[in-house]
């Protein structure tokens, strides 16, 4: 994460989809509350890693992303989907809450009311779908999903690597922020911005247009 070679990272499933969601036989093999609470608490040291990701996280996303495997897209900054994908909050299904970070997600993606609608009813909606009410970044058809992604990839990838992570580090903790506490933040973050190089050599390039 700290690198800063790495401008931007991209997660995607294999063969076809995005994430399957969890392994119904560990699902199912009985072990005891303890058990499980390890079990669910790595996945969720797994899905803070993620939004912990200082670059912009782009989640690419063909075939199923069910369950958790719809919760670890929405942890990324960019969720980018085929039309035909299929998200779907199956828990209920299975008689059990939500995880991964659904309970977070889906309210400050779509609103309560909608949220509900997606994990009480459990229904499966497309990319298209997803897109439409805000779920996801964008929809787009599968053959022109992997240029889509690169070229979202080579814009971020030009812009500053301080600046991205300092607004998307800023927007993610303004979730749990007074606008005191929001503006405090940028105050504090924008003195240290305003004196990097990155910022200077900006300013020079903006202004020299205007000289002429």
């Amino acid at each position: 994460g700290e690198d800063e070679e790495i401008r931007v990272v991209i997660l995607e499933g294999s063969e076809g989809n995005f994430c399957a969601g969890g392994d119904m036989d560990l699902l199912g093999a009985g072990r005891s509350a303890p058990e499980y609470l390890v079990i669910m608490r790595s996945v969720s040291d797994m899905i803070k890693g993620i939004r912990e990701i200082p670059q912009p996280v782009l989640c690419k996303v063909r075939g199923v992303a069910i369950g958790a495997g719809a919760n670890l897209a929405l942890a990324g900054d960019f969720v980018v989907a085929s039309h035909n994908a299929r998200f779907q909050e199956v828990f209920v299904h299975l008689g059990i809450g939500l995880d991964a970070g659904g309970t977070f997600f889906l309210p400050r993606l779509v609103g309560l009311a909608k949220a509900k609608e997606l994990a009480m009813l459990g229904e499966a909606i497309d990319g298209e779908t997803a897109a439409s009410m805000g779920l996801i970044y964008k929809s787009v058809r599968d053959e022109a999903i992997d240029g889509e992604v690169a070229g979202l990839a080579k814009t971020l990838a030009a812009k500053s690597p301080k600046a991205l992570a300092s607004i998307k580090q800023g927007l993610d903790a303004s979730l749990d922020m007074s606008l005191s506490e929001a503006l405090e933040r940028e105050a504090a973050h924008q003195s240290i911005l305003l004196q990097t190089t990155e910022h200077k050599q900006a300013v020079k390039r903006f202004l020299v247009p205007r000289r002429k």
